[in-house]
């Protein structure tokens, strides 16, 4: 659907432009402690830094920002405008939408501050990093009460619209997509909720709580919901580009369900396992294992498919040659499926507590960044602005995927010879060649990346502070393209 010359309700509006905005703004607040990370490291300024282990905290603030809230936030937007413009009907409550809004960005706000202060010891916790300070936790739990009160009113959105049947056929697709990351968002709350409560309420309760349990079944149902969210943005991404999408209606939907069958028996697991016990944690890595691969694997192969019988030209180079790969939407889709991919490749050949796990899931975290990268323009052109340069729109993509690919291959090269994951400097005992060189390919790639990243949240927000404006009719993905004639 083409929504840059629609008329779009002023409180889906001003509500998709607000998360977008927050959205790119916590990229921006990760690429700063991204910086603050090398700066831990280097004399002089590491002594003016709080704490003696700054170089944690500030990976902390990092990690959640750039993992965590922007894919939160990311997905704020799309719950939004799947549930009121696919749909045409207005936002359920406009109070509880701004609610959800305001409560993300104050947990997110607290969030950054606990980290820039270096409050509380920094604990590498998989999924959600923790600095144990109270700071901290309020800004979990706002940024949770936000999301919560977001899918709430996104979830009765859905159900007016079907209710008052403001719209004509079946759920629109990407609409149904977003539900179900919705829904994946909601159990993961859940888990997190239940697993507090065995272990500080319930018969068996503990003294102190244990982190690493509390996230652990949640956070593997949170990439099921990120999974998701990306899977939707390469369809609506194809559907710009080919407008059609690869799969059936019915049978894309009977996908979005295989993950839903592996999400919803998370929160009973709680019952059934002690979550200290190894069993626990079996469990839960069974689901994401079982439950995410064979769908993501037939949407990849059904894109691929629409991919090269849209190309021209009957040889492999003359089809790829025939590819619109001067479109965002389009480098973005591609490259974001063939990092995550790769990524996922990796997972096969894990063993081990090596530097080949950091590869595997940023890879697949990469994937998912560059899937809501590439959208970002169309969302931007939806908001009625345009693109500040289309320029680095175009080549932002590029950047962003080989530095993050060459981080994925320098990781799985440096893992592969010994190097363990979460250690530092001399800790990292590079004394053979082929450690040194995977983190030199590392420490390349991290700044080809980062470069990529600053491109994107610098032309993001030029272009989101920019004028409104109306678009003649023309497919908004090949616009600002087609205006500079430099290319």
């Amino acid at each position: 659907m083409d929504f840059t010359n629609k008329k779009i309700a002023r409180d889906s509006t001003q509500l998709i432009y607000a998360w977008l905005f927050f959205a790119v703004s916590s990229l921006i607040c990760a690429g700063i402690f991204a910086f603050l990370v090398a700066m831990a490291r280097t004399p002089v300024i590491q002594d003016i830094l709080p704490g003696k282990d700054y170089i944690r905290i500030a990976l902390v603030g990092h990690v959640i920002l750039s993992v965590v809230i922007w894919f939160l936030a990311f997905e704020g937007v799309l719950w939004t405008f799947t549930s009121t413009e696919f749909l045409g009907v207005r936002i359920f409550n406009r109070a509880v939408a701004w609610s959800g809004f305001w409560l993300s960005v104050a947990g997110t706000v607290f969030i950054v501050i606990a980290a820039i202060f270096g409050l509380g010891i920094p604990l590498f916790i998989n999924y959600i990093p923790v600095l144990t300070h109270p700071i901290f936790y309020m800004g979990l739990l706002l940024l949770t009460a936000g999301i919560s009160f977001t899918l709430v009113n996104t979830f009765l959105t859905i159900r007016k619209a079907f209710k008052e049947r403001t719209y004509s056929g079946p759920v629109p697709l990407i609409t149904f997509g977003m539900a179900m990351s919705g829904m994946a968002v909601a159990i993961a709350f859940i888990c997190f909720g239940l697993s507090y409560y065995f272990q500080i309420f319930a018969p068996s309760r503990k003294v102190l709580l244990d982190f690493e349990t509390l996230f652990w079944g949640g956070g593997h149902i949170l990439q099921f919901a990120n999974t998701i969210a990306m899977v939707t943005v390469w369809l609506f991404s194809a559907n710009l580009v080919f407008k059609k999408f690869p799969i059936k209606d019915r049978y894309a939907k009977a996908l979005y369900l295989f993950y839903l069958f592996f999400v919803l028996p998370a929160p009973f697991l709680y019952f059934i396992y002690d979550t200290a016990s190894q069993e626990y944690k079996d469990a839960f890595t069974s689901l994401m294992q079982y439950g995410l691969g064979p769908s993501t694997g037939i949407f990849a192969i059904s894109l691929l498919i629409l991919i090269m019988s849209s190309s021209g030209g009957n040889k492999l180079l003359s089809k790829i040659k025939g590819l619109p790969w001067e479109e965002p939407a389009f480098s973005s889709l591609v490259i974001s499926m063939a990092i995550f991919v790769f990524g996922g490749f990796i997972s096969l050949m894990i063993y081990g507590s090596n530097t080949k796990i950091p590869s595997h899931y940023h890879g697949v975290i990469g994937g998912v960044t560059l899937s809501f990268m590439g959208l970002t323009n169309h969302m931007i052109y939806t908001l009625k602005r345009d693109i500040y340069s289309a320029r680095l729109a175009r080549i932002q993509p590029y950047v962003y995927g080989i530095g993050q690919t060459l981080f994925v291959l320098g990781m799985f090269i440096a893992g592969s010879h010994g190097v363990q994951r979460k250690t530092f400097g001399a800790a990292q005992n590079l004394d053979d060649i082929a450690k040194i060189i995977g983190m030199s390919i590392v420490g390349i790639g991290g700044l080809i990346a980062i470069t990529g990243g600053i491109i994107f949240v610098v032309n993001s927000i030029l272009s989101l502070i920019g004028p409104q404006r109306v678009f003649p009719v023309i497919d908004p993905v090949k616009k600002s393209f087609q205006e500079n004639k430099s290319w």
